[in-house]
């Protein structure tokens, strides 16, 4: 798939953060601060936590990622084999 399609996806996907940035806002009208940087990370992770109260959700994503990256180097290989 395209970057522009993947980017549209990730967008959309990305929404269920939206609590994360409302909260960012609200801090800043309050404090004129931006928003700790830990706190703004924890948030993030705390909306992955409630959307996925799996409790090896971050254990499975490593594993996810590992995965992926392994089928693209795979690919790359293969590519460059052919060249």
């Amino acid at each position: 798939m395209s970057y522009k399609i993947q980017l549209k996806k990730g967008k959309a996907t990305e929404r269920e953060h939206r609590r994360t940035y409302e909260k960012m806002i609200s801090y800043h009208k309050k404090t004129g601060k931006c928003f700790p940087k830990d706190k703004f990370y924890e948030s993030i992770a705390k909306d992955h936590l409630s959307e996925f109260p799996h409790k090896n959700y971050y254990t499975e994503l490593d594993k996810m990622e590992k995965k992926l990256k392994w089928s693209i180097n795979l690919k790359d290989k293969r590519k460059r084999k052919r060249k």
